[in-house]
């Protein structure tokens, strides 16, 4: 029978491959069990909410302030002869990088003209000048730049940086506050801020050991500006 299949063209269903052996069937393995839908859905959720909270975190950006050099001014205090001397310095030049979402990567830098130092008294204006102290003709500009940004709220922060006085570079933190201005003559700058910033130094740090025994060696800084956007500043001018 098998032979007059063959020769008729058919072939049959199944041949053995052995005299002995019965031929082979292969098995059907059956599909495992379908995961329940809510085992599938606990594994898709997190996946979703992973992705959603990376399309709607708002981008990194800050922006650019400069200090407005008509409304900022730095000034220092200190102790001479158990009484409180002040003066201030007038030429100061700074910007501000700043992003409200990301205010830990803020950065600021600073410079002061040191010739621009004020006292309202001219012999001591011209003592603190010389070389005993800010020696203004050797080391012209008092500098500022920011290293570290720790935040506190979302209008005080510790400025960590550098600052040079007299030449010389020393580490320093600033106690930072930045906040909408409250000047009525700002009322139609869009974007401006209040900018104020306290730190401490000694003066000796900065080889200002002049007259120890009457002045004290700290000294106190205190910086008051307005910071104003710089892109809204050139649109402005531009106009």
């Amino acid at each position: 029978m098998e032979n007059a299949a063959l020769i008729q063209g058919r072939v049959p269903r199944e041949i053995p491959t052995s005299f002995n052996h019965a031929p082979t069937r292969q098995k059907r393995i059956a599909p495992g069990p379908t995961p329940p839908i809510r085992n599938r859905f606990r594994a898709i959720v997190p996946i979703v909410l992973v992705n959603g909270l990376i399309a709607a975190a708002p981008p990194a950006h800050a922006d650019r302030y400069e200090f407005d050099p008509r409304r900022t001014e730095v000034r220092f205090s200190y102790v001479m002869a158990f009484a409180t001397q002040r003066g201030r310095f007038t030429k100061v030049k700074g910007t501000l990088d700043y992003d409200e979402n990301a205010p830990e990567k803020s950065k600021v830098r600073a410079s002061i003209a040191a010739a621009s130092l004020s006292t309202g008294e001219a012999i001591v204006d011209s003592k603190l000048k010389g070389a005993d102290f800010f020696n203004v003709e050797a080391a012209p500009v008092i500098s500022f730049k920011s290293l570290d940004v720790k935040a506190h709220s979302a209008t005080k922060a510790d400025v960590a940086g550098e600052i040079t006085v007299n030449g010389i570079t020393r580490p320093v933190v600033l106690k930072v506050t930045l906040e909408p201005h409250d000047d009525p003559a700002l009322k139609f700058d869009v974007g401006a801020r209040k900018f104020s910033a306290t730190t401490r130094i000694q003066r000796s740090a900065f080889n200002m050991t002049s007259y120890q025994a009457l002045v004290e060696d700290e000294v106190n800084l205190e910086i008051e500006a307005i910071v104003r956007p710089r892109k809204r500043r050139q649109k402005q001018a531009g106009r």
